[in-house]
């Protein structure tokens, strides 16, 4: 079956200045910075950038995606940089100028590491659920008094501590602050003998709230 012309898409209608088809120089973009041809993918974003206002925001949006889906965990931060360079971007107005902050964009993201795990980990979850694999699980312990189901089961904070609500894995600091049994002993929280990392939620809810009481 032949696949259909991209008439949905408006911009596979659309010419750039130069004479070419949006859409392809969209594709010369995202692909040449996949492989790191930085030339390349800079040509292709000043085709854009001066073909009009339109696609220069196609530029832009399409320098968000490609940060999260090719760059993803190669460089977390890309998307806080690219948000911050548009904001300065939006103010020049002096093309060159302008310019400049996507040459530095597409510099940045070509250089990169290149990861794609967060799209796929996008499409896992689109496509698990879709196909009755996988569902979002809502445990016993997620129905605390920060849900309207936990309060109407009369459930408080001595809950959340006993169930484990208050868990952190992959603690920066597994000892804590100097503030952290200070906090604890305010907020009722049961004992941890072995120290902050110890885990009072591997021992059944009841137990816990048990010896709470008897505190």
């Amino acid at each position: 079956m032949p696949s259909p012309d991209q008439h949905e898409d408006i911009w596979s209608r659309a010419v750039t200045v130069g004479g070419f088809r949006v859409d392809e120089i969209r594709s010369v973009l995202q692909k040449s910075i996949r492989r790191g041809l930085v030339e390349e993918a800079v040509l292709a974003a000043w085709e854009l950038f001066q073909t009009g206002p339109q696609t220069e925001e196609l530029l832009w949006r399409r320098l968000e995606i490609i940060a999260v889906e090719d760059v993803g965990m190669g460089l977390p931060e890309a998307p806080m940089l690219l948000a911050a360079m548009n904001d300065q971007r939006v103010r020049q107005t002096v093309d060159i100028e302008r310019f400049m902050y996507s040459v530095h964009a597409v510099r940045l993201l070509a250089a990169a590491k290149k990861d794609r795990t967060t799209m796929e980990l996008a499409f896992w979850a689109k496509t698990t659920t879709e196909r009755g694999e996988r569902r979002v699980e809502v445990k016993d312990m997620h129905v605390d008094h920060h849900t309207r189901r936990g309060v109407r089961m009369g459930r408080d904070e001595r809950f959340w501590w006993a169930a484990g609500g208050y868990r952190l894995e992959n603690q920066l600091d597994p000892a804590g602050s100097p503030w952290s049994q200070y906090v604890r002993d305010a907020m009722g929280a049961p004992p941890e003998p072995d120290g902050p990392a110890a885990a009072p939620a591997d021992l059944p809810v009841d137990d816990v709230l048990t010896e709470m009481s008897e505190r």
